[in-house]
């Protein structure tokens, strides 16, 4: 089994769109350059892809003493959180949080094993409004990607019907990600 799943990783890895990556990498980079805000967010183990997401892009990929990414993980503050699903639509928890902070060119990345097809309809209408209000959207996805694959301004899919191996090739995908963000930041340019 052990040999069966890392082969499998290994597949999947080859499989990746890398002109998405590409573009998720350029949508970011950009936001920086215009100092604009990131949001990222996702439920369950998606939630902790997030948070790490968040916390690379304001540590991480920053060259010293350059200023940070402005970024906010949407499933931080638990206490904001759970006030905006018990108070209000559980959908629209996250679209809560991002009422009034959310600007045209700021970019909100969405993780989701499902893409929100039956699931996370959080995440769906946090797309939605992200979309209408002028912002750039990056999805990492699994399974058939879903809503959020198909509405997203980028979207990365994992092409397999497994959630172990969905999540685990965001992180890859997030690490490649900070990796190449941190050499074009260092650059000042492309790479």
């Amino acid at each position: 089994m052990i040999a069966e799943f890392l082969d499998e990783t290994a597949q999947l890895l080859q499989r990746l769109d890398q002109a998405k990556i590409a573009k998720a990498r350029d949508i970011l980079r950009d936001c920086y350059r215009r100092r604009g805000r990131v949001f990222t967010a996702g439920n369950g183990g998606s939630a902790s892809t997030a948070q790490h997401f968040a916390c690379d892009l304001g540590k991480y990929v920053i060259p010293e003493g350059q200023r940070p990414f402005d970024v906010r993980c949407l499933t931080d503050n638990v206490s904001l959180y759970t006030a905006w699903a018990n108070d209000a639509a559980r959908d629209n928890v996250f679209v809560n949080q991002m009422r009034g902070l959310l600007q045209r060119g700021d970019v909100l990345i969405l993780i989701s094993v499902h893409g929100g097809t039956g699931f996370s309809g959080d995440l769906v209408h946090a797309v939605r409004y992200a979309n209408e209000a002028g912002a750039s959207t990056i999805s990492l996805v699994g399974f058939d990607g879903g809503a959020l694959h198909e509405e997203s301004t980028c979207s990365v899919l994992v092409p397999v019907d497994s959630t172990p191996q969905t999540e685990a090739i965001h992180l890859v995908i997030e690490h490649l990600l900070m990796h190449l963000l941190k050499h074009d930041l260092a650059q000042g340019g492309p790479s």
